[in-house]
């Protein structure tokens, strides 16, 4: 008979719409619960789990004083796999019913605003001598704070398309493989894209997007990183890349924004809490 882990894994499935990592982390901690099982309790089928083994596997966590947090992250995916099996009903709905209860949902970024706004005019007068990674660093700061993108999706969006009678940008590079369109509402989204344009010209890159075309996508992200991390852009500092999407809902929300709305322009579902991002 086969492993618990691999019945539990083909039971789960791998074709997600999810990220690699979230993908990978859901996948060894399915693994590592199944062991645990197997190994205590000698359960050979993964359909005769039953309620006392989440609850060993819960009360083994805490021995190994798992945090809050990564423990309700743990017993999240534990029901993940219940849901698959057909037996949600074994595993309770409320992470306090296995002691980690308390985990805040609200956790929004106070971000440094006047930091991010140094850091690119340090980047326009760097872009403005012919730094090549400058001028690339400077045209995707400008797309992170006018669309609210992650790092790899402002490098690689560059297309406008028209969806219900509006002008949206194609969101490429999004997590997951999820494609979404993001309306263009203001003047700034313009002249980010016109940015762009522009800054793809003058590296000479055939795509429209303003990477230096002699840096594959993998080299211009670490170069980027490296750079805006040098520069001061980190998180402690409350300024790193991430922290321009946490501005870009902020305001959103602060203009009258839906939070679906700002949900789906940031790539997640209508479900996902924006207690992340903001505690409007």
């Amino acid at each position: 008979m086969k492993p618990l882990s691999c019945q539990a894994l083909e039971r789960v499935g791998k074709n997600w719409k999810v990220g690699k990592g979230t993908r990978e982390a859901k996948l060894q901690t399915i693994k590592r619960f199944c062991d645990f099982t197997q190994k205590q309790f000698g359960l050979q089928r993964i359909e005769n789990l039953k309620p006392g083994h989440i609850q060993e596997y819960a009360k083994s966590l805490h021995e190994q004083n798992i945090s809050a947090r990564v423990g309700s992250n743990y017993m999240a995916y534990v029901r993940d796999l219940c849901q698959a099996l057909g037996k949600g009903g074994i595993v309770a709905k409320d992470n306090a019913a296995y002691g980690f209860g308390g985990v805040p949902r609200q956790n929004p970024l106070d971000v440094n605003i006047d930091k991010i706004a140094d850091m690119r005019s340090m980047l326009d007068a760097k872009a403005a001598t012919g730094d090549r990674i400058a001028m690339m660093m400077a045209a995707n700061a400008e797309m992170r704070d006018a669309f609210g993108l992650r790092q790899k999706e402002a490098m690689l969006s560059n297309e406008v398309v028209v969806k219900d009678g509006r002008k949206c940008l194609e969101v490429e590079g999004a997590k997951g493989g999820r494609p979404r369109e993001i309306p263009i509402r203001n003047q700034k989204q313009l002249n980010a894209l016109e940015r762009v344009a522009a800054t793809a010209k003058i590296l000479a890159n055939a795509n429209g997007r303003a990477i230096p075309p002699e840096l594959s996508l993998k080299a211009a992200m670490r170069a980027e990183s490296k750079a805006w991390n040098k520069m001061g852009g980190t998180r402690v500092a409350k300024a790193n890349m991430h922290a321009q999407r946490h501005a870009y809902a902020q305001v959103r929300l602060a203009e009258g924004a839906t939070k679906a709305e700002v949900n789906r322009e940031l790539g997640h579902g209508d479900h996902r809490s924006l207690g992340f991002y903001s505690n409007k």
